[in-house]
């Protein structure tokens, strides 16, 4: 935002230097008659100050416009925004502020330079087309320059956002998404304990199971690919930390069914089964990730974990399974050391996987709760696809926002190139027309204007 600002200030302030050029001979007229110095940069200033606040209030209308058509693009099904498009007295205050010191911050110096000519060799006809050689045409090629290399840096910083978005849309998830649907319930809310909460989920993976359209079901405690966590030390039987040594794994606790509902490969050992299902498991499936940090190429299956790494840890849990590593808060995690436990009642989050894609299992998967307790309320109901792209909004909103203002700047960029170009092309008229009558191609006059182009350009 600051340097998108800062080019459109840069071309302003171009704009103003060249207006007060085109002004020079009324301004020596002015001073002639006896305008005094300070009438004539108060009178300039007053005009900067006008076309600010009027760029002011069209930029706060086209905003407002922008922001609710930026909202829009955002998924809001499940997670209704809290963002409101509104601009409130702060945002007008903050714009109020920035056009005054925009009009008069950058409106002074073409005031200062445009309110001192020389009004006997301003007035003079014979060098009215030379006027304003100098440095008045200098700065306004370096102010070019300079928002030609603010708009690159603005569409490099640009184009590594949305790569970085498409790498992580592209990162393996270690999850076939699928046809995978997913939903939440939560039985304690409606007065479950643990026990009769498990036997409603037990009930409602069988149904699931052998309804119609429905390959397999399972379930977790921890929502997947949704930036949520739930970590633990750990010890491990055979495995000394050293000083310092990360000792943390990312637990989930998961029904049986659930690594062949996500599609994640059991490398070793065996799946949870039904009699697992117990209160306080003394059993773990491990992922590739984990058992080759702490087991190296020996087999993980049959070793033992414990909970925490003080001295008096109880190495009681014994791993039963090896799966394949996939992710678990997101892409940007990336793959994490995992421990699963079998899941015993509390809130759970359900994933579906339908022969097809279809809202028709949406009704499906409510209808099935629905029959075993009207009551029951389904939450966030989505494919698991859409809950990876909720996941991953923020990269895309910014992807969004930085080639919007690399865009932006690029055109406010060449506008002002053109401003410039079409300044020298003018006062260069004469000479280009001696040059065509003498004989010269109008390829290589244009190639006198277009090198003064590349130039700039390369320096930017």
């Amino acid at each position: 935002v600051g340097l998108v600002s800062l080019i459109a200030r840069a071309k302003v302030a171009n704009l103003l230097i060249a207006r007060g050029f085109m002004r020079q001979r009324e301004i020596a007229v002015r001073l002639s008659l006896g305008a005094s110095r300070g009438q004539l940069i108060r009178q300039l200033l007053v005009e900067s100050l006008v076309l600010s606040f009027v760029g002011g209030l069209a930029g706060v209308a086209v905003a407002v416009g922008l922001t609710r058509g930026l909202l829009a693009l955002i998924p809001s099904d499940s997670n209704p925004l809290l963002i409101q498009a509104e601009p409130d007295l702060r945002v007008l205050g903050f714009t109020f502020t920035l056009t005054l010191v925009t009009g008069v911050l950058f409106g002074l110096l073409p005031a200062l330079r445009a309110s001192r000519p020389d009004p006997w060799t301003t007035l003079k006809d014979t060098v009215g087309s030379i006027a304003g050689a100098g440095g008045s045409l200098f700065l306004r090629k370096g102010l070019v320059t300079v928002q030609v290399a603010l708009s690159f840096l603005l569409l490099f910083g640009a184009g590594l956002f949305v790569r970085s978005l498409q790498n992580l849309k592209t990162t393996d998830t270690g999850v076939a998404l699928d046809n995978l649907v997913t939903f939440q319930l939560s039985p304690s809310l409606n007065g479950y304990t643990d026990e009769r909460g498990q036997q409603f989920y037990t009930e409602l993976l069988e149904r699931l199971r052998t309804a119609p359209g429905v390959k397999s079901a399972g379930m977790a405690a921890v929502p997947i690919l949704a930036g949520d966590e739930w970590d633990n030390s750990m010890s491990v039987e055979g495995h000394k930390p050293a000083d310092g040594e990360d000792m943390q794994a990312f637990m989930n606790a998961l029904s049986p069914g659930y690594f062949e509902t996500m599609g994640i490969k059991l490398l070793d050992g065996r799946d949870f089964r039904s009699s697992d299902v117990v209160e306080n498991p003394k059993i773990a499936i491990v992922n590739r990730k984990f058992a080759r940090h702490f087991f190296g190429d020996k087999p993980a299956v049959g070793r033992r974990l414990g909970r925490g790494t003080g001295p008096n840890t109880k190495l009681d849990v014994e791993i039963i399974g090896v799966v394949e590593d996939s992710l678990y808060e997101g892409p940007r995690e990336g793959v994490r050391r995992q421990v699963f436990w079998p899941a015993y009642g509390g809130s759970a989050t359900f994933y579906v996987r339908t022969t097809e894609a279809s809202a028709s299992a949406f009704d499906l998967i409510r209808n099935e709760v629905k029959r075993l307790d009207a009551g029951m309320p389904v939450y966030d109901v989505k494919t698991l696809q859409g809950q990876l792209d909720e996941t991953l909004l923020t990269d895309r909103l910014i992807a969004l926002l930085s080639a919007g203002f690399g865009l932006l700047a690029t055109l406010l960029a060449s506008i002002g190139l053109y401003g410039v170009m079409a300044f020298i092309v003018a006062r260069r008229r004469k000479e280009i027309g001696l040059r065509l009558a003498l004989g010269a191609e109008p390829r290589g006059v244009l190639w006198i204007v277009m090198r003064e182009v590349l130039i700039l350009l390369s320096i930017g």
